[in-house]
């Protein structure tokens, strides 16, 4: 269980959420690329929090806001573009390509719109939040210290999270086959439609779990819960592993 986040470790211990005081600089990216609606988008962020909502449009529009707290911390921080018509790739980088060196006075916030249906298939933050608006593509997301909010899915979904809660909504579940969802700190809370159809296994270490669907739940003699059951004809795989929190699957 939560084999996916060994790989945050590192960055959990050398990485802490950070703030700015008084940010005395500040600089924006504003881009827009022409996108195809089955394209794919990758961003990697150390400090700040990351929106991502659905435009119904062909293009993809980036804002980048640098703050930092002086001239020189400023010089240090910089975003890495690749943009085809198909894939978005963006990175925020620091000096001598080491990402966790000289960023405690600076942050980069990402706002994005783009196309309903894109895979949002690497999103990897360290310090900061992740708020996602109907957007339908398939998820993929690394998530050190931060909560992560998502509506309106149908696809795919993969999530490690170390320190924060994750909120999730399924609109329906037409384009799904696996859910996997882990998490070390915070609660677990996903949103299906009635009448959907999921194969659920659900574990935690220290945390209840709690369902509207009637499923049963086997607490441990010691520590933790379980759950696994089967809903409609079970076709999408839903598997929810959480060690410190709750987990908890409802109804639309």
């Amino acid at each position: 269980m939560i084999t996916k986040l060994k790989k945050l470790v590192p960055a959990l211990l050398i990485a802490s959420a950070s703030g700015i005081a008084s940010a005395d600089i500040t600089d924006t990216i504003d881009k827009s690329y022409d996108f195809d609606a089955n394209g794919s988008i990758s961003l990697s962020n150390v400090n700040g929090d990351v929106s991502i909502s659905a435009c119904d449009c062909n293009q993809v529009r980036l804002v980048a806001t640098i703050t930092a707290s002086d001239q020189e911390t400023r010089d240090r921080v910089s975003v890495k573009i690749k943009a085809s018509n198909s894939r978005l790739s963006v990175k925020t980088k620091y000096e001598n390509n080491n990402d966790y060196k000289n960023n405690g006075h600076s942050k980069v916030v990402y706002q994005l719109s783009v196309p309903n249906e894109v895979a949002l298939d690497s999103i990897e933050l360290v310090n900061g939040d992740l708020k996602i608006e109907r957007v339908t593509g398939e998820l993929d997301v690394e998530l050190v210290n931060g909560d992560l909010e998502s509506d309106g899915m149908t696809s795919n979904t993969e999530v490690s999270l170390v320190n924060g809660d994750m909120n999730l909504t399924f609109a329906n579940l037409n384009n799904a086959k696996k859910i996997q969802l882990e998490s070390v700190n915070g609660a677990i809370t996903v949103r299906l439609p009635s009448d959907a159809s999921v194969d659920v296994s659900a574990e935690t270490v220290s945390g209840n779990i709690s369902n509207d669907f009637g499923l049963h739940v086997n607490k441990g003699k010691y520590v933790g819960s379980d759950m696994h059951g089967q809903l409609g004809d079970g076709s999408v795989s839903l598997s929810m592993d959480n060690v410190n929190g709750k987990i908890r699957l409802k109804t639309l």
